[in-house]
């Protein structure tokens, strides 16, 4: 996470840590940030971005099994291949930001 965030000069902040969860997030400008959760006991891990208090594009897994929320239907749990890639935090970054170059966010 903390490469992710340097990659971009961006700062990364652990929101909260225990001995099996890590909650992180990267602010990347006003109310847009990126979050980073992880639960070793549950096997839960969701990568997000989230904008004006609303995912806006994600990549979960529960249980071994990923899934996507896509850019144009974040509600939808896309699990098709390309829905199921297992992103690294680099990775998921770079289809973010990407995404925000796209859409002339940043």
């Amino acid at each position: 996470m903390e490469v992710a965030a340097e990659r971009y000069s961006l700062h990364l902040t652990i929101v909260h840590q225990t001995d099996n969860t890590v909650k992180a997030r990267i602010h990347i400008i006003d109310d847009i940030i990126v979050q980073f959760y992880y639960h070793e006991q549950s096997g839960t891990t969701n990568f997000a971005l989230i904008g004006w208090s609303n995912r806006l594009f994600g990549r979960d897994c529960i249980h071994g099994s990923w899934h996507m929320h896509p850019f144009d239907d974040p509600d939808n749990h896309d699990s098709s291949e390309m829905g199921s890639i297992q992103p690294t935090p680099d990775s998921f970054m770079e289809e973010v930001i990407g995404w925000l170059i796209q859409k002339k966010i940043l």
